[in-house]
C-alpha cells in the first residue's frame, strides 16, 4: 500500500513525473512550489482585500468584534498561562527549530522527498504570509493584547498557518516512514490538537481576529497541497526513470 507521498496511479503527479522524467526532481519540485506560491498568494491577498475593503463594515466585522470581546471575557490567570504555551507552539523559534532538526534527521537518513515536503510547505507558507501582510493592512483587535504585537498586519495568522503546515507535514512524514499504528495515530492527534491550540490561543490573547485565523487555515491547506504535489512528482520522476518503467 502506498503512502501519502507516493504518486497515485494515473494522477497528476504521475503524469507530470512521466512527462518530466528527464529533468531534475529538485528543479521540478521548485517549479511546482513557485507556481503554487504565486497562485496561493493571489488567493490569500484577494480574500484579504475583499475582507478589509468590503466585508468588515458589515456583519462580518461585527462578528469578529463580538468573538474578540467574548474571549476577553473568558480570561483567567490559568488560561493566560496555558494560552502563552499554546501560542509558543506556533512561534517562529519553535517552528524553525522543529523544522530544522526534523529536516536534518531526515536528510541524514536520505529521506529526501520527506525533506522536500517540509521545506516546500513551510517556504510557501512563510512567503505567502509575508506578502499578504505587506499588501493587506489590517489592525489587530481593539482589545488588551497579552503579547507584544509584531510589526506585521493582523491578517492572516502566521502562528496558526505555520503550526498547521509543520505539524501536518510531520504527521504525513511519520505516516510515510512507519507502519506503527500507534505512531501514526499520535502524530495525527498532535497534528490536529496543536494547531487548534495555537489558533485559539492567538484569539484568546487578542492577537488576531477570527477571520484572520480562518484565512490562515486556507493558507496552510494550500501550502500543504502544493508541497505534497511537489514531493509526489519528485517520486514519480524517479519511478519513471527505473528500467522496468522505461522498457518497451
Amino acid at each position: 500500500m502506498g503512502t501519502a507521498l507516493d504518486p497515485a496511479r494515473g494522477g497528476l503527479a504521475e503524469r507530470l513525473g512521466t512527462r518530466w522524467r528527464d529533468r531534475s526532481p529538485a528543479r521540478v519540485g521548485s517549479a511546482i512550489g513557485l507556481t503554487g506560491l504565486v497562485a496561493l498568494t493571489a488567493v490569500i491577498v484577494g480574500i484579504g482585500l475583499v475582507l478589509t475593503k468590503m466585508l468588515l463594515s458589515g456583519s462580518v466585522g461585527t462578528w469578529d468584534d463580538s468573538v474578540n470581546r467574548w474571549f476577553v471575557g473568558q480570561r483567567t490567570a490559568t488560561l493566560d498561562t496555558l494560552t502563552a504555551l499554546g501560542s509558543d507552539m506556533g512561534s517562529t523559534l519553535t517552528i524553525v527549530a522543529i523544522a530544522f532538526l526534523s529536516s536534518v534527521v531526515l536528510a541524514i537518513k536520505r529521506h529526501w522527498r520527506e525533506v522536500e515536503m517540509i521545506v516546500v510547505a513551510l517556504t510557501i507558507e512563510v512567503s505567502v504570509f509575508l506578502l499578504a501582510t505587506l499588501v493587506v493592512d489590517r489592525a489587530r483587535p481593539d482589545v488588551r493584547r497579552l503579547d507584544v504585537s509584531p510589526p506585521t498586519s493582523s491578517y492572516p495568522s502566521g502562528h496558526t498557518a505555520a503550526a498547521i503546515v509543520l505539524y501536518v507535514s510531520l504527521a504525513v512524514v511519520i505516516s510515510s516512514l512507519t507502519s506503527s499504528r500507534l505512531a501514526r495515530a499520535l502524530a495525527w492527534m498532535l497534528a490536529v490538537l496543536l494547531p487548534i491550540s495555537v489558533g485559539l490561543s492567538r484569539l484568546y490573547r487578542g492577537m488576531h481576529h477570527p477571520t484572520d485565523v480562518l484565512a490562515s487555515v486556507l493558507l496552510a491547506a494550500g501550502a500543504l497541497t502544493v508541497a505534497m504535489l511537489a514531493a509526489r512528482t519528485s517520486s514519480a520522476i524517479m519511478q519513471a526513470r527505473q528500467p522496468d518503467r522505461l522498457a518497451p
